[in-house]
């Protein structure tokens, strides 16, 4: 799958980033009017809501009130691989960021460029994108390494966290739920089949990750984030209701659920695995369709 079809399938308008991104081609901006003033950031007087960058095969982008979104494609010993990951910071950590953020864009100069813009741009490159839609494309290649580099250790800050560990005991005992299974989700309106892997803690906290492999190679989503506590716990429970625990007796299988009580994780058996995939919708609901697929019967366990 290319960078532009993931692109696509996640609706990031990254006005013409993702083409340099994905091909590496070197571009070149239109140069400005003679004698106009340069422009700045400062100079838009409107509150940037989302920060995009662009290297060779890589694009990343930085939504106010929203999450870290980097799309990456690269080439690997058997071909090219895809990937998306989407982290979603507690609000109060972004809201952290931004305010950041805003203290170091007003002496950016900047261009601004028209919503379908499709010139040619030198990577890496940086846009800014305002409340009112403007699109301001950064021109200091010294600003561009610093949003760069800005945006690189958010993501690596958020990936350093993003595994949940148990939470506080849910009513019912539990503190993380964790699945494991065929899974399908349609992606730019093409079912993709592949396998998912979830875990959701009492905390709030979860994870959700989708690898599948297409025509066009590798492909893996990932997106992690906050829901409170209390829906996570409502729906752990919810879900882990039917749970039985294996017996020593079941063989392991690559597609399971398991539930962690008192610290340590155990396995559902064969026949209570099916009834709790078919209650993971729940958890879908309570995490706002954050984990896309949706699991599939376990049929490599013979149901």
């Amino acid at each position: 799958m290319s960078l532009h079809r993931i692109k696509a399938i996640v609706s990031v308008s990254v006005a013409g980033l993702g083409l340099a991104a994905c091909g590496g081609a070197t571009r070149t901006a239109p140069p400005q009017t003679p004698g106009t003033a340069a422009l700045t950031a400062a100079n838009v007087a409107a509150r940037i809501e989302r920060v995009l960058v662009a290297e060779r095969g890589t694009v990343s982008m930085v939504a106010r009130g929203g999450c870290v979104a980097t799309i990456a494609s690269k080439m690997e010993a058997t071909g090219p691989s895809d990937e998306m990951r989407v982290r979603c910071p507690r609000p109060e950590r972004l809201k952290q960021w931004f305010a950041a953020l805003d203290k170091l864009t007003p002496s950016v100069e900047v261009q601004e460029i028209a919503r379908h813009d499709e010139s040619e741009i030198e990577l890496p490159a940086a846009e800014l994108v305002t409340a009112s839609g403007a699109i301001l494309r950064v021109k200091s290649s010294a600003d561009i390494q610093r949003l760069l580099a800005t945006v690189r250790a958010f993501s690596a800050e958020l990936a350093s966290a993003e595994v949940p560990s148990p939470g506080p005991r849910s009513p019912n005992g539990w503190q993380m739920l964790r699945v494991v299974g065929s899974a399908h989700v349609f992606l730019g309106g093409e079912p993709t089949a592949g396998t998912l892997e979830a875990r959701v803690s009492t905390s709030g906290q979860y994870l959700c990750d989708f690898v599948a492999n297409t025509d066009e190679g590798p492909m893996r989503v990932t997106k992690s984030g906050w829901i409170t506590p209390a829906n996570a716990a409502h729906a752990i429970d919810e879900v882990l209701q039917p749970f039985a625990e294996m017996s020593s007796g079941d063989r392991t299988a690559s597609t399971f659920a398991a539930a962690v009580a008192e610290g340590s994780e155990r396995r559902a058996s064969v026949a209570s695995t099916e009834a709790v995939f078919k209650r993971f919708a729940t958890v879908q609901d309570a995490l706002g369709d954050a984990c896309l697929p949706e699991l599939e019967a376990p049929a490599d366990i013979g149901l």
